[in-house]
């Protein structure tokens, strides 16, 4: 008997939203689906839906200026145009502020006569979509008659499968016009759990698979001793709200207490501590006149602050006792400190969070768990005393982590990190090597992308069957209600025009 042939299903697969703003990791999450969905065989592209349309001529400009260099000459160092790289796997250009730069054959804005034309023809040749973003209830969408945004999802479900991406806890809040959607929308895949517990105030299946990265068959944890990474701590985030990169930065002046050296011509401060990233927090933070109160020193936020500093910037103090700030930098710059650092610090807490975590793990963390970089993290617990706290988080008993409380003062986060730097190298090596291993086992993209084209090619019976499904909360009824009724004006149900 002859060898059996199996055959292999190759679909054809786009990636898309509707354009936002401050991706941040989200880029990275959707480079590595990109190079593991490759990877296993299937074609791959992106598309993004936007309020404002370009032209072929701006986008070969601009290509023009990245390709030789130019294009970031002269941006200021906390320009949120700074870091654009070219991604291979996509083949775009990014950054991790507005997301992939595409040409206008993948990028329709929304307000052109034929924008629903374009955008039927572009998918007409897909097997499968995958959203990031809809509109909600945002002044970019609403300054236009928007009613007609429902028609980029009316598409015939019997051809093409679309599935929707959870990225974080405030799902069934903000997106929770989803529902309206919910026959278009085979299932929503959840890059968090606290995006998964979230889900269950939704009446569509979910699935968790954890916030991908793309690893090669085979690779291990790049091996660099801990005396060896020259960067104490590094940190590189968006600056939001929920970030608190704040926190940080108020710990700086405790860390660095007094210079060291054995003269003034060699001083130095024991610590290095630098940190990366744009938004607007940050411009109200440097901002000359307009310096938001939160940011300035103060005994509500910081009861050891010295008096001659109260009322002055935060960030002029840190960067008095030696923080250095590295601007909008590119994913792969982010890489190389990572490797060359200590400990990465992700001071964000949120008490939206808690209900559904004790800690939240974003892009960057796993990014540092794949370079040996030991992480630093806050303890969610005891945020919202309504919560009970009597949950089991896998991730936060799995990974080997400093956890700093969510309410620290400055001086006991600079506490915290200092007893970290006293880690026995050996232990430090056990530790990164452990966490290595778990980012293999759980975010790894090529397995996770494996189990969404097995549920795809499943279709409806096999979702039915064994993805959980909740039901719709009175919250999200509400607020379903005030987005897609009062403010886009679309009447509920939607009457779909396909299968």
């Amino acid at each position: 008997m002859g060898k059996r042939r199996i055959t292999v299903l190759i679909m054809r697969i786009l990636i898309a939203d509707f354009e936002i703003a401050k991706y941040g990791g989200i880029i990275e999450h959707v480079s590595a689906k990109v190079k593991a969905l490759k990877a296993l065989g299937h074609f791959v592209d992106i598309a993004q839906l936007t309020a404002a349309s370009t032209t072929q001529r701006t986008y070969e400009n601009k290509v023009k200026k990245l390709e030789q260099g130019k294009f970031q000459e002269g941006l200021k160092i906390n320009s949120q145009n700074g870091g654009y790289e070219y991604d291979e796997a996509t083949g775009y250009w990014k950054n991790n502020y507005y997301g992939f730069f595409l040409p206008p054959s993948n990028r329709i804005g929304v307000f052109e006569e034929n924008a629903l034309e374009r955008w039927r023809k572009l998918v007409s040749s897909f097997d499968l979509i995958m959203w990031n973003f809809m509109p909600t209830k945002s002044s970019v969408w609403g300054e236009k008659d928007f009613s007609f945004w429902w028609k980029f999802y009316d598409l015939p479900t019997s051809k093409i499968k679309q599935i929707f991406i959870a990225h974080d806890a405030y799902f069934d809040v903000r997106a929770s016009n989803v529902t309206a959607l919910r026959e278009k929308i085979l299932f929503i895949e959840c890059a968090h759990i606290a995006a998964y517990r979230c889900c269950e105030h939704l009446g569509i299946p979910r699935t968790l698979l954890l916030n991908p990265r793309y690893l090669e068959k085979g690779a291990k944890m790049p091996i660099r001793m801990m005396n060896k990474r020259k960067i104490d701590f590094f940190a590189a985030h968006i600056f939001k709200s929920m970030k608190h990169v704040d926190d940080l930065i108020r710990s700086v002046p405790y860390l660095n207490e007094e210079w060291i050296g054995n003269s003034p011509d060699e001083q130095y401060f024991p610590f290095s501590v630098e940190i990366a990233g744009s938004g607007i927090e940050q411009a109200y933070m440097v901002a000359p006149t307009k310096c938001k109160e939160p940011y300035k020193v103060s005994l509500k936020r910081d009861p050891d602050a010295p008096q001659e500093w109260i009322g002055k910037k935060i960030w002029d103090r840190a960067e008095a006792h030696g923080m250095s700030y590295l601007g909008q930098i590119s994913s792969e710059e982010v890489n190389r400190k990572l490797l060359n650092s200590r400990f990465a610090v992700d001071p964000s807490w949120a008490a939206h969070y808690s209900q559904y975590c004790h800690t939240h793990i974003n892009g960057f963390i796993i990014e540092a768990m794949l370079n040996g970089c030991y992480p630093v993290l806050r303890d969610y617990r005891g945020l919202d005393k309504k919560v009970d706290e009597n949950f089991y988080d896998p991730l936060f008993e799995s990974i080997n982590a400093i956890y700093i409380p969510w309410n620290a003062t400055p001086k006991e986060f600079a506490k915290a990190l200092k007893k970290a730097a006293r880690m026995s190298p050996a232990k430090y090596l056990k530790d990164t090597r452990e966490n290595f291993a778990l980012v293999h086992e759980v975010f790894n993209a090529t397995e996770n992308m494996k189990e969404v084209i097995r549920l795809v090619k499943g279709g409806e019976r096999l979702v039915k069957k064994e993805l959980a499904k909740g039901k719709d909360s009175p919250t999200v009824k509400k607020i379903t209600r005030e987005i897609m009724e009062d403010f886009y004006h679309i009447e509920l149900p939607i009457e779909w025009e396909t299968d």
